[in-house]
Parts: structure tokens; sequence; C-alpha cells
């Protein structure tokens, strides 16, 4: 192999080195991606962790109602005029209102709740497809390409030398070592 030869195998060989940067670059971005989806998936359970505070609320809201109308009920049974049976109806009213308005608040805490946790769910699946998608592209630009043909053809020759070096008899093999060692030429300047 001669030094001009030597130089572009060098070449190649830098070249590679980059491309395999380049694609360490590229899965230290993906890295940064998925690491981004877990911040968005802390902030969402953070949402839904907000949600159910507001739905223990909610709940509170319902007993306290149901605790004001039984004692609405106990004092319109002590009462035995028509005003307190009016107030009483009044106030049965007024709790049936709020009772429902807090059931309406409970049902459509848990939609948002159940929304929420399917946008979830779908976000994270599509960023673990856009990732194996990313993965499977890779794999299948850089199959069988880690070497180039010109590489290839100098592990190839690599190998045929190897070969002959084996099959070599002991005369041969000493030619080769009395030729490896003999000093360099000296070119016609250097006289």
């Amino acid at each position: 192999m001669n030094q001009a030869e030597l130089d572009l195998f060098n070449d190649k060989l830098d070249a590679h080195a980059r491309e395999v940067e380049r694609f360490h670059g590229e899965v230290a971005n993906v890295t940064r991606q998925i690491a981004n989806c877990d911040k968005l998936v802390r902030l969402a359970n953070a949402g839904l962790s907000q949600i159910d505070g507001k739905i223990a609320e909610a709940v509170r809201v319902g007993a306290e109602a149901q605790r004001i109308a039984q004692q609405a009920g106990a004092e319109a049974s002590a009462a035995a005029t028509v005003a307190t049976q009016a107030a009483v109806g009044e106030l049965v009213a007024q709790l049936r209102e709020a009772t429902e308005a807090a059931r309406q608040t409970g049902r459509s805490l848990n939609l948002l709740q159940f929304k929420t946790g399917g946008w979830i769910a779908v976000y994270t699946g599509l960023v673990l497809l856009c990732c194996l998608a990313t993965g499977a592209l890779t794999g299948w630009a850089l199959r069988g390409h880690a070497l180039t043909p010109e590489q290839a053809r100098y592990v190839e020759l690599g190998k045929a030398h190897e070969a002959l070096l084996a099959n070599a008899s002991d005369k041969e093999l000493k030619q080769l070592n009395a030729i490896r060692n003999r000093p360099p030429a000296k070119k016609p300047q250097d006289k």
C-alpha cells in the first residue's frame, strides 16, 4: 500500500468517524426529546393532581350541603308553623340545586381528567412511535454501510495477503523479512 492509498484510507476513516460522531449527536438529541416528554408527563400529572383537589372540594361541598339539609330537616320537624315549612321547602330546593351543581362539577372534572389522560397517552404513544421510527430508519440507512466499498476492498486485500503469508514457505518468509529489513533507498535529491 503506497502513501497516497494510505492517506486516502485515513481520510475515509476520518470521514467515517465524523459520521459516527454525527450519529451520536442525533442519539443525544432524541434523548433530550424523550427527557422533554418526561417533563410534559410530569406537568400533566401535576394538572391531574389539581383536578383531584377540585374533586375533593366538590365532595366536601356536597357533604356540607348534606349536613345543612339534615340540619334544616331537624329544624323543620321541630317547627309547626307554615312559615317554617316554607323556609324548609326553600332550603331543600337550594340543597337540590347545590347537590346537582356539585354532581355536574364532579362529572365535568371526571371527564376532564379522562380527556387529559387520553391526550397524555396519545402523545406518549406518538413520541414512542417517532422514536421507534427514527431508530428503524437510522438502522436501515446505516445497514451494511459501516465500510465504504473501497475500505471493504482493502479489507479483502488484507485477508488475501494474510492467506498468502499463512501459506508461504520458510524460504518465502525469509525473503519477505529481508525485504522488510532492507534500509529504504535514498532518493536522488537526498544524495
